[in-house]
């Protein structure tokens, strides 16, 4: 993915749409999806499941669209609220919609694919445990978060400033040309609690022959091993950001960089956690970037006002090539 500079105005009405209205209509599109199949359900309908596959909790149909409809106008509620809290920042509105969409799909379809199971039956303890309906409803959910997000296009919050006077800078010649490059890779506690969870994931799912589960347990490896160690390339082209298999990768050109900076990023105190963050709260609310562990971090200051960031060691070093290259415009490898 490469950084794009996006509009000049805040598109308040598409805000709105992916925040509020559609966790709004989703939650009712599955209400009436449910009603419509009143005469077909067994009373109560299975909820619940214990570890055997057993079904171990009932509801009354009328109960479940209530609650439906509940958890879909309380997200909404804080989409809304999270939506004029970041109303400045881009990638923030974004990252809500995102959530409060996508969460609101997940349950929805979750509770329609499993209810819809259970029509034709007497009794709804014969019913399946929802091993399938699970996965389906993830993807559902995760599809349309990112529908709700990209439906928000990314706008200028105002110019930003160049590099201040006491910002770091390297000294480059006329025709020098240079690049820089560090690779920065997760903590060991990290890496040993990403993989004990991995491994407790994979336990139970063959344990209790959930194999869902176990599919689970696959992909979140695959995510960790694609995601645990990244390169970062300072150049004439801008700073690249990739995987160590190429993926994910995020590029910002130098044309869209108006400065470059350093600060120290705790990762669960600024972003709550690891791996690819958006910050929420705090000095460095709204910047976006790789944060894969703590210490200094390489802040890109984008002309649309975005910001920009990699914990990466010697980040001085890159900063201070980024604000040379910045001031001396573009150049090109001969």
């Amino acid at each position: 993915m490469t950084d794009d500079p996006g509009t000049d105005r805040r598109p308040t009405g598409r805000i709105l749409l992916s925040s509020t209205a559609a966790p709004l209509a989703v939650a009712a599109a599955g209400a009436l999806v449910l009603r419509s199949w009143h005469a077909q359900l067994p009373n109560p309908i299975a909820t619940h499941w214990n570890l055997d596959g057993t079904a171990d909790g009932f509801a009354g149909l009328p109960a479940t669209i209530a609650l439906l409809l509940g958890f879909g106008v309380l997200f909404a509620a804080l989409g809304f609220g999270l939506a004029r809290v970041a109303d400045t920042d881009p990638a923030l509105t974004r990252a809500v919609a995102a959530t409060v969409t996508g969460t609101v799909a997940f349950v929805t379809a979750l509770i329609v694919l499993v209810t819809g199971s259970q029509r034709g039956l007497a009794d709804a303890a014969a019913a399946s445990p929802p091993g399938a309906s699970l996965l389906a409803a993830l993807g559902i959910g995760v599809a349309l978060g990112a529908v709700a997000a990209a439906a928000v296009p990314r706008w200028s919050r105002g110019p930003a400033s160049p590099p201040a006077a006491d910002a770091p800078r390297i000294p480059l010649g006329a025709d020098e040309l240079v690049a820089w490059t560090r690779s920065v890779a997760t903590g060991n506690v990290t890496t040993i609690v990403l993989v004990a969870a991995i491994g407790i994931v994979a336990a139970l799912g063959v344990l209790t022959r959930l194999w869902i589960l176990l599919g689970l347990a696959v992909l979140l490896a695959v995510l960790v091993a694609l995601t645990c160690s990244i390169r970062v390339t300072v150049d004439v082209r801008g700073v690249t950001v990739a995987g160590l298999f190429g993926w994910p990768h995020l590029h910002t050109p130098l044309g869209a960089i108006a400065s470059a900076s350093v600060t120290d990023v705790a990762p669960l105190k600024h972003f709550g956690g690891y791996g690819y963050r958006v910050a929420v709260l705090g000095p460095l609310r709204g910047a976006r970037g790789f944060v894969l562990r703590g210490g200094p971090a390489l802040v890109l200051h984008r002309r649309d006002g975005a910001r920009t960031l990699v914990v990466v060691d010697d980040a001085a070093t890159a900063a201070g090539l980024v604000n040379a290259l910045v001031e001396t415009g573009p150049r090109h490898p001969q």
